[in-house]
């Protein structure tokens, strides 16, 4: 029997990463976000986000003083606060339509909107795909029923050297499928 080394070693290790390779974070691209159609230009200026996570959750079943344990429901981790990072273009629009967005939502002007439970639609969903090396997709989610939920502040700062402004929202999602 082969001992822990041979299987396991720096050889196997090197010969299975050649083979597999390695999961990149720069390799995603957000395809699409509802609510106020950002163009294919402004969702390039995502710069980071996460993949949402599920959890299945744990039903305890007590028994003669044992607690035997059971799957649950599914339930979709932090899908009231999913982060997206932008980087601001000079004429501002996609801080515009995050602004427009959470009116959509509620407009505190005249106490009006759309604060109903979001449908299915495009116009409600978040697409990201993981991207290989290529730039092939090789794994899609969509976020359903997503709306914003918060736009962040923007530091300015006159005695700034020039750098680029960024901008993290903050959108909700009811749950994710996985498209492909």
């Amino acid at each position: 029997m082969a001992g822990l080394l041979e299987t396991q070693g720096i050889e196997n290790f090197y010969d299975s990463a050649i083979v597999n390779d390695f999961a990149r974070k720069n390799l995603f691209r957000v395809i699409a976000l509802g609510g106020s159609r950002f163009t294919q230009n402004e969702l390039m200026y995502i710069t980071t986000t996460s993949l949402p996570g599920r959890s299945i959750t744990n039903v305890p079943v007590p028994f003669m003083g044992l607690a035997f344990n059971v799957p649950g429901t599914a339930t979709y981790p932090n899908s009231n606060a999913w982060q997206v990072t932008f980087r601001i273009p000079q004429n501002l629009s996609i801080r515009r339509k995050f602004e427009d967005w959470t009116k959509q939502v509620f407009d505190d002007a005249n106490s009006t909107g759309s604060y109903t439970i979001p449908s299915k639609d495009a116009s409600n969903q978040v697409t990201i795909s993981l991207i290989n090396k290529m730039g092939d997709p090789i794994r899609t989610y969509t976020l359903f029923g997503a709306y914003c939920v918060s736009i962040g502040d923007l530091s300015l700062d006159i005695t700034n050297a020039g750098e680029i402004i960024e901008q993290q929202a903050t959108l909700a999602y009811q749950y994710w499928r996985i498209v492909r």
